[in-house]
Parts: C-alpha cells; sequence; structure tokens
C-alpha cells in the first residue's frame, strides 16, 4: 500500500533557492525512485545543458532537499516550440507532491520566464498533459493560453535498456513574455 506523501515544512518563498543543476543533482531528479526511469535521459538532457541547448533548473529547500525542477529547450528541431531565438521550450515542469499549493510552481515559472527574457526570448511554449487538469489551471493563472493539441507521442530508454513509448495527449499552450508590459 502506498504512504501517503508527508507534508513539507513551509518555509517562505524567499527562503528558497532555484539554481542550475549540477552532475551531482542527477540522482535527485529521479525523487526517491519515482523518476529512475528517465536517469538515461537526464543525463543527456545535462550533456546538452553543457553545450548551451538546454537549461536545467532546481528548487531547493533550506535543508537542501531538491523539490521542484524545470528544464528549458532553448532551440529545436520543431521550431514552434523552441527556435533558439525567441521562443523557448519549457518542460518537465515539477514540484513534490508534498510541496504543492504553496506558490513554489508560480515562483519557479516567474524565475524562468525572467531568465528567458534577460536571454532576449519573446515566447514560451510547454505541452501539458490533457487530464493534467491542475497544470492546465496553474499555467492559465500565470498567462499561458491553449494554441493547440499534440499527440504526446515519445519514447526513451530506461537504465536496463527497455524502450518505453508513451501516448500523452496534450494542450500546446504558448505566453508572450511582453504581454503585459
Amino acid at each position: 500500500m502506498k504512504q501517503p506523501t508527508p507534508l513539507a515544512k513551509t518555509y517562505p518563498l524567499s527562503q528558497l533557492s532555484i539554481r542550475p543543476v549540477t552532475r551531482a543533482d542527477l540522482p535527485a531528479l529521479e525523487w526517491d525512485g519515482a523518476y529512475w526511469m528517465y536517469r538515461e535521459m537526464y543525463a543527456d538532457l545535462y550533456q546538452s545543458c553543457l553545450a548551451g541547448r538546454t537549461l536545467m533548473w532546481v528548487v531547493v529547500e533550506p535543508g537542501g532537499e531538491l523539490i521542484g525542477q524545470v528544464f528549458v529547450m532553448l532551440k529545436s528541431g520543431e521550431r514552434d516550440a523552441a527556435d533558439g531565438e525567441e521562443r523557448a521550450y519549457v518542460f518537465s515542469f515539477r514540484v513534490k507532491s508534498g510541496w504543492r499549493n504553496q506558490g513554489i510552481g508560480g515562483y519557479l515559472m516567474g524565475f524562468v520566464e525572467e531568465d528567458l527574457r534577460q536571454r532576449g526570448f519573446k515566447i514560451v511554449t510547454l505541452n501539458v498533459a490533457k487530464e493534467n487538469q491542475a497544470a492546465q489551471r496553474l499555467y492559465q493563472r500565470l498567462g499561458y493560453q491553449v494554441v493547440g493539441s499534440r499527440p504526446g507521442t515519445w519514447s526513451f530508454r530506461d537504465p536496463d535498456g527497455v524502450l518505453h513509448r508513451v501516448k500523452e495527449p496534450s494542450w500546446r499552450m504558448m505566453k508572450n513574455l511582453y504581454q503585459d508590459q
């Protein structure tokens, strides 16, 4: 039987830190085994980060626990997602369940948006699973609008070498970073 997620200690957002992922963080991105199957993908993304094509950010609470993450693709083969100049693509946006509904998601997305503005990007895109109503509400509150639908078909190889094919129909959402300015 699955144990309930313990409630997290509440900290003011100002006590949380957002920083780039380090090589030492990669095991913690597996979130105590919940995402072990993405180990190889995380390692590849980290290499992409070192090459300047991807950004990887984590939220860390004062005790050092990694409690949130977000990755940003700056350039993709799918130009309507990320073109390397004006448009960037946010993915793997997560806040640990015990830490949700404390403003951390909005705080993290605000950080990412400001970082992208500083880099000269104008538009942020993301995909959200059609069944993930909570995430859709968050993104809408933050000013993202649905601009299309995606089949959400992708694949990855887990650390045991097993190929997994994923089908997760999603909404493509977009935000103009300068719409409120």
